[in-house]
């Protein structure tokens, strides 16, 4: 996890994640004999690149309750 990012970071680490995963389950299905598994492969890696997008950008800490901050002058 990298931690609260802006949007466009976001969206920009969860993009590069999920074509990494696609080419990625592209290539090892491609090693296989199976000539479909290429398509398979594809999808596999895709929902994979999606779960890493997920917990790269997600914070563990977005449930937890606003802290009150008193301030005394």
């Amino acid at each position: 996890m990298f931690g609260p990012l802006p949007l466009l970071h976001r969206i920009v680490v969860g993009a590069i994640s999920l074509c990494f995963g696609i080419v990625a389950g592209m290539y090892i299905a491609h090693a296989t004999p199976l000539p479909i598994a290429i398509g398979g492969g594809a999808l596999a890696g895709g929902l994979l690149g999606l779960v890493a997008a997920y917990v790269l950008v997600h914070s563990p800490n977005a449930q937890a309750r606003p802290v009150r901050v008193t301030r005394r002058r």
